[in-house]
This record gives C-alpha cells, sequence and structure tokens, in this order.
C-alpha cells in the first residue's frame, strides 16, 4: 500500500530518528538527509527534505510513481559532474588553488610534515570512541575521589579498537607528543588542538567550477529525493515498506536459514549485550547469530525475529545460512536465544509437553532412588553375588512397583470411564483438554498480539514514536515453514485416539445394553412367576 500523504503531526509519525546504519537505502541520498553529519537522520531533517521539494514543486504524490526519467536524468548528472573535472580552470581559480597549496605547507598546518593527512585520517577513525571514553557522565559531580581516566596504548584494549588505536599511537601520537603508553584526556585535547589547523585547512579547499558544481550538485538532490525519498517515508513515517508482503524494509538485512524456517525479519546488531537487554520488551522469540565468510574471515552479528511455528529446534550452536540481500551467503551460528511463544499451536501442545516431561521426570527419579538404594547396598559390604542379586532383584521390583502403579492408574481410569455415558464421556474429554490447554492459548494469544517491533527497532537506535504490531498472518509472512513431513505419526496419533474413544463408548454401551437386558430378563422371569402364583392359588 502506498501513501501520498504524509501527517502533519509529529506524533503520528512511526519514527523520530534513525541511525545509518544497517539501513539497506541509497548511501548519497542518506547523506544528503543526514545534514548535519552525525549519522542520524531526523525528522527535522526529513521535514526539510520536503521542504526543499516543495520549493521545486515536487508534490509528495510525485514521489510514489515511476522513475525511468528521473535515473537516466541522473546518470547524465553525474556523468556531467565527472566531466567537469576535467575543464580547465579559470586563472582566478588556479590563484586560489595554489595559495591554498602554499597555506597546506606551513609547518603550523602540516604539523607531522607530510604525514600530516595519516595523522589526521588516524585521528577521524579513533574520534568517537575515544572521545566518548573521555567524556564524562552527566552526572558526574564537581568533586570526585574518582581518578582521572588514562587510555592505554597498547594493551587492555577491545579487540575490536585494538589495531585503529595503535596506528593512531604511531601516526598522530607519537609526531605531535612524543613516545606515550598511554593517553590522558589533556594530551588528548592536546591532539586535537594540534591537528585542528589542518582540518580547518582541508574544509577550506577551493572548489574549482564552483558555480557549475553547485548547480549540478543541486540537480542530482532533486533527482536522488525523487527517486529515493518516497520509499524512505514509507520506512520511517508510514512503515508501509515493512506491512507489504512484496518489498522489504530499509532496515531488514537479509533471510536466515534455519530449522526448516526462512526467516526475513532480520536485523543489523551492533552489540549483541545491548540489543539483546532491550529486546525482550518486545514480546518476540529473537535468536541472535554471528556471520562468518571463511573465504575472507568477514564477520557481522544480526538478529531474527521468530514469529511462527515452533522453537523447540532453535537453541545456541544451532547453525544456519543466512543470505544478505545482496545475494550473499553468509555461515551462521546461532549465539543466544530471547525465548518467547511464536504460534498458538505451540501454545496448545505446550502443557501437554510440560506434563509429560514431569510425568518422565517423577519416574526417572523414583527408579533413580530404588536403583541407587540398591547400589548402597552393594558398597555396604554385602557378598558380591548375593548383594548383585539382590540389587538385580530390587531393580526388577522397582520396575515392577512402576508398571503396577501405572497399571493401579489405568485401572482408575478405566472404573470412571466405565460409569460414564458416550457423550459424558466425549464431554470429559473435551473439557480436560480445554482445562489443560485453552489458559495457554489464551494466554499466547494475548503475547502475540502484544508483539511490538518498535522494541526491536529501539534496540538497534531508532526512536520509535509508535508501536510496531503485526497480525498473524503478517507473522506466517515473515517466518515461512517447511510443511511437516511426520504429517501422517500425527495422522496415525489420531487414529489411534479416535479408535481407542471409540472402543471405550462401544464397550460403555455394550455394558449398559447388557446391563438393560438382564433387567428386562429380570422383570420377565418376575412377572412369569407372580403369574404362575397366581394360577396355583
Amino acid at each position: 500500500m502506498v501513501k501520498a500523504e504524509i501527517p502533519a503531526d509529529l506524533k503520528d509519525w512511526y519514527a523520530l530518528s534513525c541511525p545509518l546504519a544497517g539501513l539497506r537505502f541509497d548511501t548519497p541520498t542518506l547523506a544528503l538527509l543526514d545534514a548535519d553529519g552525525d549519522g542520524r537522520i531526523r525528522a527535522d531533517e526529513v521535514r526539510a527534505a520536503l521542504a526543499f521539494l516543495a520549493e521545486k514543486g515536487v508534490a509528495i504524490a510525485d514521489l510514489f510513481g515511476d522513475h525511468a526519467d528521473d535515473e537516466a536524468a541522473l546518470a547524465a548528472n553525474l556523468a556531467q559532474q565527472a566531466d567537469l573535472a576535467k575543464v580547465e580552470p579559470t586563472e582566478a581559480e588556479k590563484a586560489a588553488f595554489a595559495d591554498w597549496e602554499t597555506r597546506g605547507r606551513d609547518p603550523a598546518v602540516a604539523v607531522c610534515g607530510d604525514a600530516t593527512a595519516a595523522a589526521a585520517a588516524a585521528l577521524a577513525a579513533v574520534e568517537p570512541v575515544v572521545e566518548a571514553f573521555f567524556t564524562p557522565p552527566d552526572d558526574l559531580p564537581l568533586v570526585t575521589d574518582e581518578p582521572d581516566k588514562v587510555l592505554p596504548l597498547n594493551d587492555h584494549l577491545n579487540p575490536k579498537h585494538l589495531e585503529a588505536i595503535r596506528a593512531f599511537a604511531e601516526t598522530c601520537v607519537r609526531p605531535v607528543l612524543g613516545e606515550r603508553d598511554a593517553l590522558t584526556r589533556t594530551d588528548w585535547k592536546a591532539v586535537k588542538a594540534a591537528l585542528a589547523p589542518y582540518r580547518a585547512w582541508r574544509a577550506a579547499k577551493p572548489v574549482l567550477h564552483a558555480e557549475a558544481q553547485a548547480a549540478l550538485v543541486e540537480a542530482e538532490r532533486l533527482l536522488r529525493y525523487k527517486i529515493h525519498l518516497g520509499e524512505f517515508l514509507r520506512n520511517y513515517v508510514t512503515m508501509d515498506g515493512l506491512y507489504d508482503e512484496a518489498s522489504a524494509a530499509i532496515f531488514q538485512v537479509g533471510t536466515l536459514r534455519i530449522d526448516g524456517k526462512e526467516m526475513d525479519l532480520c536485523f543489523s546488531v551492533a552489540s549483541e549485550a545491548a540489543h539483546a537487554a532491550l529486546s525482550g520488551k518486545s514480546d518476540c522469540c529473537v535468536l541472535y547469530l554471528k556471520l562468518t565468510r571463511p573465504a575472507s574471515g568477514a564477520t557481522q552479528s544480526v538478529c531474527s525475529v521468530v514469529t511462527a511455528g515452533t522453537i523447540g529446534g532453535l537453541y545456541v550452536g544451532r547453525n544456519g545460512v543466512f543470505s544478505d540481500r545482496d545475494g550473499v551467503q553468509w555461515e551462521a551460528v546461532v549465539t543466544k536465544v530471547v525465548e518467547a511463544q511464536v504460534s498458538l499451536s505451540e501454545a496448545f501442545w505446550s502443557p501437554w509437553k510440560k506434563l509429560g516431561a514431569g510425568v518422565a521426570e517423577t519416574v526417572k527419579k523414583f527408579l533413580g532412588d530404588r536403583q541407587a538404594k540398591s547400589v548402597a547396598k552393594v558398597q555396604q559390604g554385602a557378598a558380591s553375588a548375593q548383594a548383585g542379586g539382590a540389587a538385580l532383584a530390587s531393580s526388577v521390583a522397582a520396575i515392577g512397583i512402576g508398571v503396577g502403579m501405572a497399571g493401579a492408574a489405568v485401572a482408575s481410569v478405566a472404573a470412571v470411564v466405565r460409569g460414564l455415558g458416550p457423550w459424558q464421556l466425549l464431554a470429559a474429554i473435551l473439557a480436560l483438554v480445554l482445562v489443560v490447554s485453552l489458559p495457554s492459548v489464551v494466554l499466547t494469544w494475548f503475547k502475540l498480539r502484544r508483539r511490538d517491533l518498535a522494541a526491536i527497532l529501539n534496540a538497534s537506535g531508532w526512536a520509535v514514536n509508535r508501536p510496531i504490531r503485526f497480525s498473524m498472518a503478517r507473522a506466517r509472512g515473515f517466518t515461512k515453514c517447511a510443511k511437516a513431513r511426520d504429517g501422517w505419526l500425527y495422522a496415525l496419533l489420531a487414529a489411534l485416539v479416535l479408535g481407542l474413544l471409540g472402543w471405550t463408548a462401544w464397550n460403555v454401551c455394550g455394558a449398559a445394553g447388557t446391563k438393560k437386558c438382564q433387567q428386562q430378563e429380570q422383570g420377565a422371569a418376575a412377572v412369569a412367576v407372580s403369574a404362575q402364583t397366581e394360577e396355583t392359588k
């Protein structure tokens, strides 16, 4: 479904902010939408894009049509930008560029000489994580007993950032501050201050053919918005992209195949621990997986939401195959399972499975206790032969007692069954099934209705504004299950149960009929005796 109207009130938008990471979308368009370059797209930036289109005379409805002409125009625009770089600059542009290059050779700018560019790149690679490391918490008091933080540069580092930190220490810290094994907060500020002139100089690089380039960039922005913004709105403002079975949402990163299931509701995960701490609030069953490509050594983490079937065959260590949106195959292994029931059929059988497991555990414990006592007798010094015979006899006795218990239970049930009529028997069986399974089914129905993907997206860094529910039918679309190959077994069990019920009903009816016939015969005999007595008189 396509919506050509965007709610004016932000309270009606599904999302207010989202990260660029983990999105399957046109990268240049995302960069244009992220006006402040902070790696997130907020509602005010989306509104700015819509205002830009309105100024250019583009209606929102125009974003949801065919864009073949716009795509051809965008290709031509990019070709013109490439050709523009080959055009000879004017004399004024040459002079401005020469002056800029001269200022770049100033020692105050090139603080690391010819390696300044590499130093700036190494600083940029670690700046977000190091800045976060040295940033004090908002609730830190003015005076504190805690020592100031010191960042080690060689050891005790997260392996994820180890190589980048060491490159930063070698390429940036050592030329600016000298040899260091650790970095204080003051050192960090000094490194940034030393490279600030170079960064400013880079930002002031003259743009050749500035007017023509600006016009082409403006045209590219317009074309990219016309081609891609409609799809972004369907995944940000209205979430139509998620509910449309013919397409995939921009945050769905691929398809997981495991345990006879094909799951499309997969999300990119930066930190499994942080993500799992929040995803449980979704009331969804969530699998966390590590993906690897043995040939290249590439790895990544994703999570997959199970929305249909059963979860009995899903456990930590289970292997599967993940296909990303580019069709690349990854080896997948389950690293964590956030459990929740995923279907009404699973809820129906769950109490019976627990009951069966409980009975089996009780019998096992009983027999185990009897066996343990027998072994203890052997260990207490009884003669080996006699003790062995006693142990065997005790084990046999234990099994006999277990069988006797089961036989007694069956006899008790049979005694109760004989006292019921056919319809009473069927009503009793139905009542038993309802008493055991109905509460589980009802509770699970409410839980399934509460499933909310907003918590999953929130764990992925989105600021979700409204609940994202989905129906039972859409759940089966997200998780497609293979047809059960053991259907014949269930049919056989059903036939056995029905046969048992029929046999029981037949016996009950037969017993009732025999009793009635006996009563009739006894009545007839009594009448005959009475008649004979009258004749004698």
